[in-house]
Protein backbone atom coordinates (compact mmCIF):
# COMPACT_ATOMS: atom_id res chain seq x y z
CA UNK A 1 0.00 0.00 0.00
CA UNK A 2 2.90 2.36 0.76
CA UNK A 3 4.31 1.81 -2.74
CA UNK A 4 0.97 2.98 -4.15
CA UNK A 5 1.11 6.06 -1.91
CA UNK A 6 4.66 6.96 -2.98
CA UNK A 7 3.80 6.50 -6.64
CA UNK A 8 0.60 8.54 -6.30
CA UNK A 9 2.40 11.51 -4.71
CA UNK A 10 5.21 11.50 -7.26
CA UNK A 11 2.73 11.33 -10.14
CA UNK A 12 0.71 14.09 -8.46
CA UNK A 13 3.84 16.25 -8.29
CA UNK A 14 4.42 15.67 -11.99
CA UNK A 15 0.90 16.88 -12.84
CA UNK A 16 1.20 19.86 -10.47
CA UNK A 17 4.36 20.77 -12.37
CA UNK A 18 2.24 21.82 -15.37
CA UNK A 19 0.88 24.78 -13.35
CA UNK A 20 3.61 27.10 -14.55
CA UNK A 21 3.14 26.15 -18.19
CA UNK A 22 -0.63 26.68 -18.17
CA UNK A 23 -0.28 29.89 -16.14
CA UNK A 24 2.25 31.35 -18.60
CA UNK A 25 0.11 30.47 -21.62
CA UNK A 26 -3.06 31.66 -19.85
CA UNK A 27 -1.56 35.04 -18.90
CA UNK A 28 -0.46 35.48 -22.50
CA UNK A 29 -4.07 34.98 -23.61
CA UNK A 30 -5.38 37.61 -21.21
CA UNK A 31 -6.22 35.69 -18.03
CA UNK A 32 -5.68 37.38 -14.67
CA UNK A 33 -4.49 35.07 -11.86
CA UNK A 34 -7.83 35.13 -10.02
CA UNK A 35 -9.87 34.53 -13.18
CA UNK A 36 -7.66 31.63 -14.24
CA UNK A 37 -7.95 30.05 -10.79
CA UNK A 38 -11.73 30.46 -10.73
CA UNK A 39 -12.10 28.84 -14.14
CA UNK A 40 -9.67 26.13 -13.10
CA UNK A 41 -11.52 25.03 -9.99
CA UNK A 42 -15.04 25.56 -11.35
CA UNK A 43 -14.34 23.31 -14.33
CA UNK A 44 -12.53 20.81 -12.08
CA UNK A 45 -15.51 20.66 -9.69
CA UNK A 46 -17.88 19.91 -12.58
CA UNK A 47 -15.54 17.18 -13.85
CA UNK A 48 -15.19 15.64 -10.38
CA UNK A 49 -18.95 15.50 -9.84
CA UNK A 50 -19.29 13.90 -13.26
CA UNK A 51 -16.77 11.24 -12.19
CA UNK A 52 -18.65 10.68 -8.93
CA UNK A 53 -21.97 10.21 -10.73
CA UNK A 54 -20.39 7.95 -13.36
CA UNK A 55 -18.90 5.61 -10.74
CA UNK A 56 -21.80 5.94 -8.30
CA UNK A 57 -19.63 7.57 -5.63
CA UNK A 58 -22.21 10.31 -4.98
CA UNK A 59 -24.70 7.97 -3.28
CA UNK A 60 -22.91 7.84 0.05
CA UNK A 61 -23.80 10.41 2.70
CA UNK A 62 -21.21 12.75 4.18
CA UNK A 63 -21.76 13.72 7.82
CA UNK A 64 -21.97 17.38 8.79
CA UNK A 65 -18.69 17.40 10.82
CA UNK A 66 -16.89 15.76 7.89
CA UNK A 67 -18.49 18.24 5.50
CA UNK A 68 -17.06 21.10 7.57
CA UNK A 69 -13.64 19.44 7.39
CA UNK A 70 -13.84 19.12 3.61
CA UNK A 71 -14.96 22.75 3.38
CA UNK A 72 -11.93 23.78 5.43
CA UNK A 73 -9.70 21.70 3.17
CA UNK A 74 -11.18 23.35 0.08
CA UNK A 75 -10.70 26.84 1.54
CA UNK A 76 -7.12 25.94 2.48
CA UNK A 77 -6.33 24.91 -1.08
CA UNK A 78 -8.00 28.03 -2.49
CA UNK A 79 -5.74 30.18 -0.29
CA UNK A 80 -2.76 28.06 -1.36
CA UNK A 81 -3.40 28.68 -5.05
CA UNK A 82 -4.36 32.33 -4.60
CA UNK A 83 -1.31 33.12 -2.45
CA UNK A 84 1.03 31.38 -4.88
CA UNK A 85 -0.31 33.09 -8.00
CA UNK A 86 -0.46 36.51 -6.30
CA UNK A 87 3.15 36.10 -5.12
CA UNK A 88 4.17 35.39 -8.72
CA UNK A 89 2.95 38.87 -9.64
CA UNK A 90 5.26 40.48 -7.08
CA UNK A 91 8.36 38.26 -6.92
CA UNK A 92 10.53 36.19 -9.30
CA UNK A 93 9.20 32.67 -9.85
CA UNK A 94 12.41 31.17 -8.43
CA UNK A 95 12.04 32.98 -5.10
CA UNK A 96 8.35 32.13 -4.93
CA UNK A 97 9.21 28.46 -5.39
CA UNK A 98 11.93 28.53 -2.75
CA UNK A 99 9.68 30.06 -0.09
CA UNK A 100 6.68 27.90 -1.01
CA UNK A 101 8.63 24.66 -0.70
CA UNK A 102 9.20 25.33 2.96
CA UNK A 103 5.72 23.86 3.44
CA UNK A 104 7.03 20.36 4.31
CA UNK A 105 8.78 21.93 7.32
CA UNK A 106 5.55 23.69 8.33
CA UNK A 107 3.61 20.43 7.92
CA UNK A 108 6.09 18.49 10.03
CA UNK A 109 6.09 21.19 12.74
CA UNK A 110 2.30 21.35 12.99
CA UNK A 111 2.00 17.54 12.98
CA UNK A 112 4.37 17.53 15.95
CA UNK A 113 2.53 20.29 17.83
CA UNK A 114 -1.02 19.15 17.11
CA UNK A 115 -0.72 15.38 17.20
CA UNK A 116 2.64 14.69 18.82
CA UNK A 117 4.06 13.00 15.73
CA UNK A 118 7.78 12.43 16.06
CA UNK A 119 10.05 12.66 13.06
CA UNK A 120 12.76 9.99 12.82
CA UNK A 121 16.27 10.73 11.62
CA UNK A 122 15.27 9.40 8.21
CA UNK A 123 12.27 11.72 8.02
CA UNK A 124 14.34 14.74 9.09
CA UNK A 125 17.06 13.84 6.63
CA UNK A 126 14.55 13.49 3.81
CA UNK A 127 12.97 16.80 4.81
CA UNK A 128 16.30 18.68 4.63
CA UNK A 129 17.20 17.09 1.31
CA UNK A 130 13.75 17.92 -0.10
CA UNK A 131 13.83 21.56 1.00
CA UNK A 132 17.37 22.23 -0.25
CA UNK A 133 16.67 20.34 -3.46
CA UNK A 134 13.44 22.24 -4.11
CA UNK A 135 15.22 25.54 -3.41
CA UNK A 136 17.99 24.76 -5.90
CA UNK A 137 15.57 23.57 -8.57
CA UNK A 138 13.32 26.61 -8.12
CA UNK A 139 16.14 29.16 -8.20
CA UNK A 140 16.74 30.47 -11.72
CA UNK A 141 19.28 33.21 -11.05
CA UNK A 142 19.12 36.80 -9.91
CA UNK A 143 15.99 38.92 -9.80
CA UNK A 144 14.30 41.92 -8.16
CA UNK A 145 14.57 42.35 -4.37
CA UNK A 146 12.09 40.68 -2.08
CA UNK A 147 8.69 42.37 -1.93
CA UNK A 148 7.11 42.37 1.57
CA UNK A 149 3.63 41.85 0.09
CA UNK A 150 4.95 38.98 -2.02
CA UNK A 151 6.48 37.34 1.05
CA UNK A 152 3.15 37.59 2.88
CA UNK A 153 1.31 36.00 -0.03
CA UNK A 154 3.75 33.10 -0.38
CA UNK A 155 3.84 32.52 3.39
CA UNK A 156 0.04 32.33 3.32
CA UNK A 157 0.29 29.87 0.44
CA UNK A 158 2.82 27.59 2.17
CA UNK A 159 0.92 27.55 5.48
CA UNK A 160 -2.39 26.92 3.70
CA UNK A 161 -0.89 24.00 1.79
CA UNK A 162 0.34 22.52 5.06
CA UNK A 163 -3.18 22.91 6.44
CA UNK A 164 -4.65 21.22 3.35
CA UNK A 165 -2.30 18.27 3.83
CA UNK A 166 -2.90 17.94 7.57
CA UNK A 167 -6.68 18.17 7.29
CA UNK A 168 -6.54 15.53 4.58
CA UNK A 169 -4.76 13.14 6.94
CA UNK A 170 -7.66 13.38 9.39
CA UNK A 171 -10.39 12.41 6.93
CA UNK A 172 -11.59 8.84 7.61
CA UNK A 173 -9.60 6.19 5.76
CA UNK A 174 -12.87 4.60 4.61
CA UNK A 175 -13.92 7.73 2.74
CA UNK A 176 -13.18 7.36 -0.96
CA UNK A 177 -10.44 9.59 -2.37
CA UNK A 178 -12.73 10.62 -5.24
CA UNK A 179 -15.34 11.87 -2.75
CA UNK A 180 -12.74 13.76 -0.71
CA UNK A 181 -11.28 15.37 -3.84
CA UNK A 182 -14.70 16.28 -5.27
CA UNK A 183 -15.88 18.04 -2.14
CA UNK A 184 -12.54 19.77 -1.53
CA UNK A 185 -12.35 21.06 -5.11
CA UNK A 186 -16.00 22.16 -5.01
CA UNK A 187 -15.54 24.15 -1.80
CA UNK A 188 -12.36 25.63 -3.29
CA UNK A 189 -14.32 26.77 -6.36
CA UNK A 190 -17.08 28.26 -4.17
CA UNK A 191 -14.52 30.16 -2.08
CA UNK A 192 -12.85 31.64 -5.18
CA UNK A 193 -16.23 32.48 -6.73
CA UNK A 194 -17.04 34.62 -3.71
CA UNK A 195 -13.89 36.63 -4.42
CA UNK A 196 -14.47 36.76 -8.16
CA UNK A 197 -18.00 36.21 -9.50
CA UNK A 198 -17.52 33.91 -12.51
CA UNK A 199 -20.20 35.55 -14.68
CA UNK A 200 -17.60 36.10 -17.43
CA UNK A 201 -17.65 32.34 -17.97
CA UNK A 202 -21.18 32.70 -19.37
CA UNK A 203 -20.90 35.94 -21.36
CA UNK A 204 -18.55 34.78 -24.10
CA UNK A 205 -15.56 36.77 -22.81
CA UNK A 206 -13.37 33.66 -22.82
CA UNK A 207 -11.99 32.62 -26.21
CA UNK A 208 -11.70 29.01 -27.37
CA UNK A 209 -7.98 29.03 -26.55
CA UNK A 210 -8.69 30.36 -23.06
CA UNK A 211 -11.18 27.55 -22.49
CA UNK A 212 -8.58 25.00 -23.64
CA UNK A 213 -6.10 26.38 -21.10
CA UNK A 214 -8.80 26.36 -18.42
CA UNK A 215 -9.72 22.77 -19.25
CA UNK A 216 -6.08 21.69 -19.26
CA UNK A 217 -5.19 23.23 -15.91
CA UNK A 218 -8.47 21.94 -14.43
CA UNK A 219 -7.95 18.30 -15.45
CA UNK A 220 -4.17 17.94 -15.26
CA UNK A 221 -3.20 20.26 -12.38
CA UNK A 222 -6.39 19.89 -10.34
CA UNK A 223 -8.48 16.76 -10.89
CA UNK A 224 -5.58 14.34 -11.47
CA UNK A 225 -3.05 16.11 -9.24
CA UNK A 226 -5.29 16.60 -6.19
CA UNK A 227 -6.90 13.16 -6.49
CA UNK A 228 -3.49 11.47 -6.48
CA UNK A 229 -2.29 13.73 -3.65
CA UNK A 230 -5.27 12.68 -1.52
CA UNK A 231 -4.51 9.03 -2.29
CA UNK A 232 -0.93 9.67 -1.12
CA UNK A 233 -2.02 11.34 2.13
CA UNK A 234 -4.28 8.40 2.96
CA UNK A 235 -1.54 5.88 2.15
CA UNK A 236 1.65 7.35 3.67
CA UNK A 237 0.52 10.23 5.90
CA UNK A 238 0.81 14.00 5.78
CA UNK A 239 4.51 14.38 6.63
CA UNK A 240 5.84 11.97 4.01
CA UNK A 241 3.42 13.30 1.40
CA UNK A 242 4.60 16.87 2.04
CA UNK A 243 8.25 15.82 1.67
CA UNK A 244 7.65 13.90 -1.56
CA UNK A 245 5.72 16.83 -3.04
CA UNK A 246 9.06 18.65 -3.27
CA UNK A 247 9.40 16.79 -6.57
CA UNK A 248 6.93 19.30 -8.05
CA UNK A 249 9.50 22.01 -8.91
CA UNK A 250 11.62 19.29 -10.50
CA UNK A 251 8.79 18.39 -12.88
CA UNK A 252 7.97 22.08 -13.34
CA UNK A 253 11.50 22.89 -14.48
CA UNK A 254 11.64 19.88 -16.82
CA UNK A 255 8.25 20.75 -18.32
CA UNK A 256 9.32 24.39 -18.82
CA UNK A 257 12.54 23.23 -20.47
CA UNK A 258 10.65 20.99 -22.91
CA UNK A 259 7.52 23.04 -23.63
CA UNK A 260 8.72 26.62 -23.09
CA UNK A 261 12.36 26.21 -24.14
CA UNK A 262 13.48 27.04 -20.63
CA UNK A 263 17.13 26.91 -19.60
CA UNK A 264 18.39 24.57 -16.88
CA UNK A 265 21.33 25.52 -14.67
CA UNK A 266 23.91 23.28 -13.03
CA UNK A 267 22.51 23.91 -9.53
CA UNK A 268 19.07 22.82 -10.72
CA UNK A 269 20.49 19.45 -11.74
CA UNK A 270 22.09 19.24 -8.28
CA UNK A 271 18.71 20.05 -6.73
CA UNK A 272 17.13 17.23 -8.70
CA UNK A 273 19.69 14.83 -7.28
CA UNK A 274 18.85 15.99 -3.74
CA UNK A 275 15.12 15.49 -4.33
CA UNK A 276 15.72 11.97 -5.65
CA UNK A 277 17.78 11.36 -2.51
CA UNK A 278 14.92 12.66 -0.35
CA UNK A 279 12.52 10.22 -2.00
CA UNK A 280 14.91 7.33 -1.34
CA UNK A 281 15.54 8.32 2.30
CA UNK A 282 11.83 8.85 3.04
CA UNK A 283 11.15 5.25 2.02
CA UNK A 284 13.42 3.90 4.76
CA UNK A 285 11.57 1.85 7.36
CA UNK A 286 12.84 4.16 10.04
CA UNK A 287 11.05 7.02 8.33
CA UNK A 288 7.70 5.96 9.76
Amino acid sequence: MQAVGFGAVLLSSFFFGFNGYFAKVGYGLGFSPLRLLTVRFTVAAIVMWGIMVWFGKNKGSVSRPLLFGLAAQGAAYALTALGFFKALELMPAGLVGIFFYMHPLVTLAFARVLWGERASKYMLGALLLAIFGAALVSWSGGGPPLAPAGLLWIDLSACSYAAFTLIGQKTPGTLDAVVVSAYSITFCALFLSMLNLPLYMLTGELTAKMWLVGLGIAIVCTVLAILLYVVGIKSIGASRTAILSAAEPLSGVLIAAVLLNGRMFVWQWAGMALIVGAVAVSRKKGGN
